[in-house]
């Protein structure tokens, strides 16, 4: 999930996912991969780009269409609430440091 940031200067949520179409999600964004989740799977993507394969499937993101789907719906939610991304934010940092520290994704 790529992309710049909608605001501020922390980096934008970016999962890194390949060119495509994307399908509309059927259920609210946060159903499908709530805040706090897809703020850890950005910023384990950003640290572990060459599992990023396993990383989309723990997420439970496993075809392209449902990773551009969901990286749509949260850029777009995120740049429309500004609280919501400055939580995103902190989320993200949070995250990074942990699987910095931890040097490996999630199991």
């Amino acid at each position: 999930m790529t992309g710049t940031a909608p605001q501020g200067s922390m980096a934008a949520p970016s999962s890194k996912v390949g060119g495509g179409s994307q399908a509309p999600l059927v259920e609210p964004i946060e159903l499908s991969l709530p805040l706090d989740q897809y703020a850890a799977l950005c910023a384990e993507l950003v640290l572990f780009p060459d599992a990023s394969e396993a990383i989309f499937r723990r997420y439970g993101l496993g075809s392209t269409e449902m990773r551009l789907a969901v990286d749509a719906a949260w850029k777009e939610r995120l740049s429309k609430r500004p609280a919501e991304y400055a939580r995103w934010q902190q989320l993200y940092r949070n995250h990074h440091a942990h699987f910095t520290k931890r040097g490996a994704p999630a199991e």
